[in-house]
């Protein structure tokens, strides 16, 4: 097992350069668009495996060549009215993170949110990126290599303070 992990550990100091270098072809990109009221909360279930075409892996790792160490998904974001006076919080959030239908391991899966935080009358984009983190042990790695990583986005548009 020790000689396992030290060839693994070489392999990924030596092909750690060529990962970044190609960091632009690590991650891809899909779009939706979500309708919002004022005060009314829209919830997106997210299949991650559904939205890319690659197999998200944590960084650093020897990829293979449909592994992507982020996934990005870009939502935009409009208001089912038009003529509003002033602007309103947009508040994104991301709860019931599943890895296989599963939360167990749910703390290996990262995300991020960029939101513009507000919304009037024009569209938004909001991205959120995925990322996943190394397991700690092969019995972890077990239960989530090649897993479908699933999540629910909130949407809500406030009246502001």
């Amino acid at each position: 097992m020790i000689k396992k992990l030290s060839i693994i550990t070489i392999a990924l100091f030596l092909f750690g350069g060529s990962t970044l270098a190609f960091a632009w072809w690590d991650s891809l990109e899909t779009a939706e668009t979500v309708e919002v009221g004022i005060g009314e909360g829209v919830t997106i279930s997210v299949d991650l495996d559904e939205q890319t075409d690659g197999v998200l892996v944590p960084e650093g790792v020897v990829m293979k060549d449909d592994d992507i160490t982020e996934a990005e998904i870009d939502f935009t974001v409009i208001l089912d009215r038009t003529d509003l006076v002033e602007e309103l919080d947009l508040l994104v959030t991301i709860d019931n993170v599943e890895i296989d239908g599963d939360d167990t391991n749910a703390g290996l899966v990262g995300t991020s949110i960029s939101n513009p935080g507000i919304i009037q009358n024009d569209p938004v984009e909001v991205t959120i990126t995925v990322t996943l983190d190394e397991p700690v042990d092969e019995t972890q790695y077990d239960a989530v290599a090649n897993k479908d990583i699933t999540f629910d986005v909130t949407f809500e548009a406030q009246q502001q303070d």
